[in-house]
């Protein structure tokens, strides 16, 4: 059964207990949503445990710029587009809601309370986190065992928040961190530091595979050679091997020469880890030439740019 109700800014009440309801707590029926006109803010657990209601694009073009506590906490919502005039989420507004698969759809600027997302367990990236945030809340990720991408630019974040209890933002995300930092006394700034290099390699990888594609098509027309300089491309784009490098070594010492030589076997195997590490999939063994004629033709071209 499906229901439709006209959301009017109720205030929750209490129950023998104390405990607060929202209006429409707990009724599995609600389905659709009108919010009547002049209401700014959805109330403290107004739809919690709604779990027929699943989209909030009754929000859109409304007047609603605040989410109230636990408002939609353990409803059934999927995505949250509808909600780029919302200013204000407040502290566990979609905690627990399990089909919850998107965050994008938040205003540019808005504020979020702590444990605003935690235990959305189907949640798979931050993606459309908005630039204005640049503390995430204690326990905001809280248990989101499903994200295992950033997918955004945490550029612009400076911390993480902490629980009184000790529990940072993303602890429990056991797909996203390694088991050293998803515990939740691990060091804030170490997290962040670590999510950081995520997004960078994450946002790295498409422009990457975009320059090597093309990148490679010119090779290949002045050499015949299809993948002999796909290792130097990714070197030189993943910044372990600068563009100016060869110009440099070819016009350094002899002594430089037999100083590179003798260490050029060590570094090439770290240079192939790290690239790996940025480019999964990446084998280094298939990006050589396969001949020496092949080798020696990569070498004459080498001369001649």
């Amino acid at each position: 059964m499906s229901k439709a109700v006209v959301y009017t800014d109720a205030e929750p009440t209490e129950d023998e207990l104390g405990n607060l309801v929202g209006e429409w707590q707990d009724d599995e029926d609600v389905t659709d949503v009108t919010v009547a006109d002049g209401f700014t803010e959805i109330k403290e657990q107004a739809f919690r445990g709604c779990k027929g209601l699943t989209n909030l694009s009754f929000l859109k073009g409304s007047a609603i710029t605040t989410v109230g506590e636990e408002a939609y906490r353990e409803s059934g919502i999927i995505a949250l587009q509808g909600m780029e005039g919302v200013m204000k989420i407040g502290r566990m507004a979609f905690y627990k809601c399990k089909d919850l698969r998107t965050i994008e759809g938040l205003g540019c600027e808005v504020e979020i309370g702590w444990g605003c997302f935690a235990l959305c367990t189907l949640l798979q990236s931050m993606k459309g986190w908005p630039a204005s945030v640049t503390v995430i809340p204690a326990r905001c990720f809280f248990d989101c065992d499903g994200m295992s991408t950033v997918d955004c630019d945490l550029a612009h974040v400076t911390s993480i928040g902490v629980s009184p209890t000790g529990n940072h933002a993303f602890a429990g995300c056991t797909s996203l961190l390694p088991p050293s930092l998803s515990k939740e006394d691990a060091d804030p700034a170490a997290v962040l530091a670590f999510l950081k290099e995520k997004s960078r390699k994450e946002r790295a990888r498409p422009t990457f595979l975009f320059c090597l594609k093309h990148a490679q098509s010119n090779y290949y027309n002045r050499t015949g050679d299809p993948c002999g300089a796909s290792r130097r491309i990714i070197m030189e784009f993943a910044g372990l091997f600068p563009a100016h490098e060869s110009s440099n070594n070819e016009s350094s010492s002899e002594e430089e020469s037999s100083s590179d030589e003798e260490n050029s076997s060590d570094e090439e195997n770290s240079i192939d880890s790290e690239i790996a590490e940025l480019f999964p999939g990446y084998e280094p063994g298939n990006n050589e030439s396969s001949s020496d004629e092949e080798s020696s033709s990569d070498e004459e071209s080498s001369s001649d740019e």
